[in-house]
């Protein structure tokens, strides 16, 4: 089902002990969410790609427990002290957000107020998101 987004959701989101990754943060709402409502998790600025052939200075640790692994790199914050509360969203097998992009995230099911939100971490790693890294490839930053 594609959602238009016509409707923006007027809940902020926070962060708080997860209920999920017991040891970890989550992400929860402060306001009920609706069916389709977009919820604002990231900001558009804060990622970079770091192509695995490059890059030798990010910790495993923080590419473990932040960064999307792809083909040739990691999606990784753009900055580590100031990141978008996105990066701490926790997978669930039953997500209550969603995204056609990558960026933009809606609500596949209503939300309730202090719910934590969630997302399906196996859709990250798909390939159509990686628009930045077949851009590089183009300008011949890195081969395949």
């Amino acid at each position: 089902m594609k959602f238009q987004y016509e409707m923006k959701s007027e809940a902020t989101v926070y962060l708080a002990p997860s209920k999920i990754d017991k040891k970890g943060i989550g992400v929860f709402t402060d306001l009920d969410i609706k069916k389709g409502e977009f919820v604002r998790v990231w900001d558009d600025k804060d990622c970079k790609f770091v192509s695995k052939k490059i890059n030798r200075r990010t910790s495993s640790f923080l590419k473990t427990r932040f960064c999307v692994e792809t083909k040739n790199g990691y999606w990784c914050p753009l900055d580590w002290i100031r990141m978008s509360v996105g990066w701490y969203l926790n997978h669930s097998d039953k997500p209550n957000l969603k995204s056609e992009n990558g960026d933009d995230f809606y609500a596949i099911r209503n939300i309730k107020e202090n719910e934590e939100l969630t997302i399906d971490y196996s859709e990250l790693d798909d390939d159509r998101y990686n628009v930045l890294e077949e851009d590089l490839l183009k300008i011949g930053f890195y081969d395949r």
